[in-house]
């Protein structure tokens, strides 16, 4: 799915080369696709990460087509390079990542090796991204929301105790200069455990975070 015609264009006309891959159709928004899912079996949906501003992004939509199509395996395709993107799209449960500047090579690949069960990310940024790119757990859908979105974040990350505390702590509304009177550090180790638990996560700004714990409300 993209939001730009010529790009489709270009996709299907790849795609129309090769033998093994069948192109079931081609939308140019998410509702478009989630209607077409309804009522069609795909097993490999091509992603656009950032649509028209009118229309959902892929945070968005990933949640709800694993919930909805758990068989069906997501590939986020994107102009963006940004890990951090990259980080939250595999978090939230797609199976492979390409940039739009990749060669076509790379994106057959990428279907290629998704389809048959594999993850792919493309090699363009794979050593950019944390070490652990391990989906979020589902999120029970009664209870304690927040805390359990926060929970399932901190062990798909494998953060450190001392990460695990600064971020639960500073998503709780608390800054980097309180957290380190309440655990007696300074504000320049409190820092850099924040830092390493934000690589570790896959986020590069306070904001990417706070959207990271939202994203996750929705269970696969």
């Amino acid at each position: 799915m993209d939001s730009h015609p010529l790009i489709l264009k270009g996709l299907t006309a790849i795609f129309d080369k090769c033998i093994d891959i069948d192109v079931i159709g081609a939308c140019d928004d998410s509702v478009d696709l989630l209607n077409t899912m309804k009522s069609t079996r795909v097993d490999v949906i091509l992603l656009e990460y950032f649509l028209d501003s009118s229309d959902q992004d892929a945070a968005e939509i990933i949640p709800i087509l694993r919930r909805r199509h758990p068989g069906t395996r997501i590939i986020i395709f994107s102009a963006s390079q940004d890990p951090s993107i990259a980080a939250l799209a595999l978090r939230l449960g797609a199976h492979g990542f390409v940039s739009k500047n990749a060669h076509e090579d790379v994106l057959l690949n990428a279907l290629r090796r998704v389809h048959a069960g594999g993850q792919f990310i493309d090699p363009a940024i794979r050593h950019l991204l944390p070490d652990s790119l391990s989906p979020i757990y589902p999120v029970a859908s009664h209870g304690d929301h927040a805390g359990k979105r926060i929970q399932a974040l901190l062990d798909s990350a494998k953060l450190s105790p001392s990460e695990r505390i600064v971020v639960k702590t500073f998503v709780s509304g608390i800054n980097v200069m309180e957290i380190a009177a309440r655990l007696q550090k300074s504000p320049k180790t409190v820092s850099t455990q924040k830092a390493a638990a934000f690589r570790k996560l896959g986020v590069s700004s306070d904001s990417g975070l706070f959207r990271l714990i939202s994203s996750t409300s929705e269970p696969y």
